[in-house]
């Protein structure tokens, strides 16, 4: 079912297919407000924006996840609540607009001057975005992968030949034994 976040549509069509993302989709968002996840929307459309058939990570509903994973730890509560005030203050003063309102390069400026001046947090965001984009069942499909475990509906393992490590077993021990006793307790 779509969500709608700063006028744009996002899909969660992944809600119906399963899968990781599927998961994070179906739950209520706990940590961002209307405006963070509409900032965040935005500068995930701008780490991963859409080209040819895949949708950029804001579009693709990537927020859902970020706001699941940063919800669960109070550590990245705090690191992605400074680094979206930092983001916020950063565009405010180098183009006196909110960064959803900026042209692609200003949004490059600013996110290079975020990950410069707070790299743990632009580390954390790109990682978490990374994660979420590509456990997508959409991107799965499009990269023509399947979205499963291979096991234990996966690829076809064929019963071991025990047989194969009979050379093995006739091998004398490659390791000394050890001494059930110590000399130095003998002492």
């Amino acid at each position: 079912m779509p969500a709608t976040y700063g006028g744009k549509t996002v899909h969660d069509t992944h809600a119906e297919e399963g899968g990781t993302m599927a998961e994070a989709s179906t739950e209520t968002l706990t940590f961002f407000a209307t405006a963070q996840r509409e900032l965040l929307m935005s500068v995930l459309n701008r780490l991963v924006p859409a080209a040819g058939a895949f949708p950029g990570a804001g579009d693709l509903g990537v927020v859902s996840y970020v706001d699941r994973v940063v919800g669960q730890s109070a550590a990245l509560k705090r690191l992605f609540a400074q680094g979206l005030v930092q983001m916020t203050l950063t565009s405010q003063a180098q183009y006196a607009q909110p960064f959803t309102a900026l042209l692609e390069e200003q949004h490059d400026a600013v996110l290079r001057h975020v990950e410069a001046t707070a790299p743990e947090f632009f580390e954390a965001l790109v990682t978490h975005t990374y994660s979420g984009y590509y456990s997508h069942p959409t991107i799965f499909r499009l990269l023509g992968m399947e979205g499963r475990p291979p096991q234990p509906r996966g690829y076809h393992l064929e019963p071991l030949d025990l047989s194969l490590l009979d050379n093995i077993k006739q091998r004398q021990p490659i390791y000394r034994q050890a001494c059930l006793v110590s000399p130095y307790l003998s002492r």
